[in-house]
C-alpha cells in the first residue's frame, strides 16, 4: 500500500513537472520563486546567461534593448523551447518510471518485482540520458542567447560536474542494480525450471 501511494505521488510530481516544462518552453526564462513572503512568478532571460554576460547586459540599457530584440526572434525562442522540453523530458519520464515501478511493487499477485524491474530500468536509462543532456543544454542555451549580447555570438561549453557527475553515477548505479536483480530473477526462474 505504501509503494502504491508513493507511486501516485511520483506520477503527480511528473504531471506538475510537465506543466512547468510546458510553461517554461512557452515563456523562456519563466520561474516561480517562493519565500516566506509568498510565491511570485518572473521571466528573466538575462538570468539564463553566464555571469560575465549577465553583467554586460544588465548594466547597459542599450545592451538590454539589443538583447530583448534578439531573444524575441522566433528561431531563438523555438530553440530555447526545444532545449527546455529536451532537458525536462528525461526528468519527467524518470518520475513517471519511478511512479510506475512503485505502483507495480505495491501490486497484488506474484512476481511483482519482475513486473516492476522493466520500469526501473527505463527510469534509470532516462536518468543516465538526463545527466548526459545537462552539459549539452547548459552549453547550447547560452550560445542561442549570445548573439544578443555586446560580445556577440560565441562558443560556450557549460559543464557543471557537481550536477552531471553525481546524477550520472546514481543513474548508472540504479541501472546496474536493476540489471543485477533482473539477472537474479532469470537465474532463479531457470533453476526452478531445471528442478
Amino acid at each position: 500500500r505504501v509503494c502504491r501511494i508513493a507511486g501516485i505521488i511520483f506520477l503527480i510530481i511528473a504531471t506538475m513537472w510537465g506543466v512547468g516544462a510546458v510553461a517554461q518552453s512557452s515563456i523562456p526564462g519563466w520561474s516561480v520563486l517562493c519565500s516566506e513572503a509568498g510565491c511570485h512568478q518572473r521571466a528573466d532571460l538575462v538570468g539564463l546567461l553566464p555571469d560575465k554576460e549577465q553583467a554586460a547586459v544588465s548594466g547597459n540599457p542599450a545592451a538590454r534593448a539589443l538583447f530583448a530584440d534578439s531573444v524575441a526572434l522566433s528561431p531563438v525562442r523555438m530553440g530555447l523551447a526545444c532545449l527546455v522540453l529536451f532537458d525536462e523530458g528525461f526528468l519527467i519520464f524518470l518520475f513517471v518510471a519511478v511512479g510506475l515501478t512503485l505502483r507495480r511493487l505495491g501490486g497484488r499477485g506474484g512476481r511483482v518485482l519482475a513486473r516492476a524491474l522493466p520500469w526501473l530500468k527505463r527510469g534509470a536509462l532516462s536518468a543516465v540520458l538526463w545527466a548526459l543532456a545537462q552539459p549539452l543544454t547548459d552549453s547550447l542555451r547560452p550560445m542561442l542567447l549570445f548573439p544578443g549580447t555586446p560580445g556577440g555570438a560565441a562558443w560556450y561549453f557549460g559543464f557543471d560536474l557537481t550536477v552531471a557527475g553525481p546524477a550520472l553515477l546514481m543513474a548508472i548505479a540504479a541501472y546496474a542494480t536493476a540489471w543485477g536483480l533482473e539477472a537474479g530473477i532469470k537465474a532463479e526462474r531457470d533453476l526452478a525450471d531445471f528442478v
